[in-house]
């Protein structure tokens, strides 16, 4: 088996098995929310606290649609706003009630991944695995950030 072919099957072994894991844990994520909304989620919760415009940048968007999103996102409780008060016209964004949950939710559906799937290799093979994905993340970062 040529390169190309072997990295294309390991693409779509992967593919199949995300489409798989999302086909059965659907039920338990948050699917009222886009994906736009999802990546805000994500931002914002890694950031822990963000401002509009740093959000702008991360999202490669306009701060006037990154403030129509979270109006969405604030008014349905996934996020909150905050005047800093160092700087009053300055608007920290960060997780509200349903942000949060969203989370829990995440979480619980990583565990039950962990626990029916990843479970059923050797630790040697985890390993490994673990080894392996975080030296791709590592070749991407150099290559592609």
């Amino acid at each position: 088996m040529d390169f190309y072919e072997q990295v294309k099957q390991i693409n779509e072994a992967d593919y199949a098995i995300n489409r798989l894991i999302y086909k059965h844990y659907k039920k338990y994520l948050a699917s009222s929310i886009t994906t736009q909304q999802a990546v805000l989620l994500d931002i914002v919760y890694y950031a822990n606290k963000i401002t509009v415009g740093e959000i702008a940048v991360e999202m490669n968007i306009s701060s006037s649609a990154v403030s129509q999103l979270i109006a969405k996102m604030e008014k349905n409780q996934f996020i909150h706003r905050t005047i800093n008060p160092n700087n009053r016209r300055e608007i920290f964004i960060t997780l509200d009630t349903k942000g949060w949950e969203y989370f829990e939710k995440q979480e619980h559906v990583e565990r039950a991944v962990a626990d029916r799937l990843f479970s059923k290799l050797s630790t040697s093979e985890l390993n490994e695995l673990e080894r392996i994905t975080k030296k791709l993340q590592d070749i991407a970062v150099k290559e592609l950030a």
